[in-house]
């Protein structure tokens, strides 16, 4: 019997957590798990860009589109008066996150109604192809063909 509960602990011992789902706060003191960076105070996968225009806003800047501007890339702490994305598409998001367009902020969630995509690659099968019908710089996933 004590041999069983020796190989369980061990066994339990060497399983390693995994954080792809989890997002933590950090500071100088609190440092992000393996593959993440502290950005504005919050761990994140860094995002391979967010294209906005004729630039690409990095990990401390998002996409800006307003009805006077041109989309332009603006600090991520900074109000936009329009349409806002963190992301563009599923990229950019954690594991088990989509790239949500539902509301004025572009952000990445567990789950949405409109998922934001650059192409049919990043679209769930509900809604598997990528239609870039309005004036931002990325798609919507759509069920119907474009």
């Amino acid at each position: 019997m004590r041999g069983v509960a020796l190989s369980i602990l061990l066994l339990v011992g060497s399983c390693a957590p995994d954080y792809a789902h989890s997002a933590f706060r950090c500071d100088a003191k609190h440092g992000c798990p393996e593959e993440q960076t502290c950005v504005l105070g919050r761990c994140r996968r860094p995002p391979d860009g967010v294209v906005c225009g004729e630039a690409t806003c990095n990990a401390l800047e998002k996409c800006c589109i307003d009805t006077i501007n041109l989309p332009r890339c603006i600090a991520v702490g900074d109000v936009c008066p329009g349409t806002s994305a963190l992301c563009d598409g599923i990229e950019d998001c954690q594991a088990g996150e989509q790239c949500c367009a539902d509301g004025s902020t572009v952000t990445c969630k567990a789950t949405c109604e409109r998922v934001a995509c650059r192409d049919d690659a990043g679209c769930p099968s509900t809604a598997p192809n990528c239609c870039f019908a309005t004036a931002t710089p990325w798609g919507e996933c759509s069920l119907f063909s474009c």
